[in-house]
This record gives structure tokens, sequence and C-alpha cells, in this order.
């Protein structure tokens, strides 16, 4: 029983620094029974934890996403999808459309796999446009962690230099100017 406040106690002081990428009801099907329940999920990091209600103190599980899958599925329930862990598969569904895809994105992009695959047709993308205009890297400056490039510019040349790139780039129309609304592809 000490382990199990102690765990309570630590992801409740954890949650209260984080900020959640993603919120709200969604539907989940019981682990032992075949009947769904309405449940309060939030989502930090590659962590989703649920509680039976929003504003319960104490989250009833926590899935952690790192390695898991997500698919829609076919049931009963319109909105229905299924999320792959490690350790299980949780059958669970949004209450409309937009919903859906909003949790959808929301789980896909918290496995640490996918950002890093994102991050890296980013990097293509974003060479193939400077067309090797700049050294991102020596061979010599790697991440400990990723082997990764580092920038070798100090912040504020490379802040300079960016500016100038994307003022380039947009003048030649291959970016987008900025708007003054936020647009969620």
């Amino acid at each position: 029983m000490a382990t199990e406040a102690a765990m309570k106690l630590e992801t409740s002081s954890r949650l209260a620094c984080c900020t959640p990428e993603k919120e709200g009801y969604l539907l989940k099907k019981g682990g032992r029974h075949a009947s769904y329940h309405r449940r309060w999920f939030m989502l930090c990091g590659n962590m989703l934890l649920y509680w039976e209600r929003q504003g319960d103190p104490h989250p009833l599980g926590l899935i952690l996403l790192e390695g898991s899958t997500v698919t829609l599925r076919n049931s009963k329930l319109e909105f229905a999808f299924s999320l792959c862990s490690v350790s299980r598969v949780y059958k669970m569904a949004a209450e409309s459309q937009r919903e859906l895809e909003l949790w959808v994105r929301a789980l896909l992009s918290a496995n640490l796999g996918y950002t890093k695959t994102l991050l890296g047709e980013l990097r293509t993308q974003y060479l193939s446009l400077t067309k090797g205009h700049i050294e991102l890297c020596s061979r010599s400056q790697t991440d400990e962690f990723s082997g990764e490039c580092q920038w070798g510019a100090r912040f504020g040349v490379l802040h300079q230099w960016l500016g100038e790139e994307v003022a380039r780039l947009r003048n030649a129309n291959r970016i987008d100017s900025p708007r003054n609304e936020i647009h969620v592809p």
C-alpha cells in the first residue's frame, strides 16, 4: 500500500507541472468488462492518463505510449479506434469525427519514434530548400544521446541567418508568408 500511495503522490506532483497536449472525454472499453465507460483523458508527453471524471484527484490508469500504434476499427460505436501499447490493446471511441481526428493525431505524435521520423523528413525538406548553403554540423559535433548533428553556430548568428533565409525564400515564393490566424492541418 505504501508503494501505491507513493506512486499516486509522485504522479500527482508531476501532473501539476505538466501542460497537457490534449485532454477530454473518450469512451474506453473495460479490460474485464465488455461495456464502455466515459473517462476523462489527459495526454502529457508520451503518457496518457485517465480518470473517472474530470477533476478527480487520482488517475484510474496510465498508458505509456512509447512503441504504441493507433488504428481505426469497426465497432458499434461510430468513432472507434484501438490504441495498441506494448502491454495491451485499448478499445476506445471519441464523441465526434473531429475529436477522433484530434485524438489520433495527438496520440501518434506522442510516440517518440513518430516524432523522430517527422523531424527527419522536415530536415530533409529544409536542406533541399536551402540547397546546402549551410553546413548543419561538423562530424565531430554530435549529440551524445542520439548521434544527431548539432548546430555549430552561436544562437545569435544562427538566428540572424535563419531570418535572412526565411525572407529570401518568401521573396522567391517558395514558402508562405505568415498569417494572422493559426491553421491546424
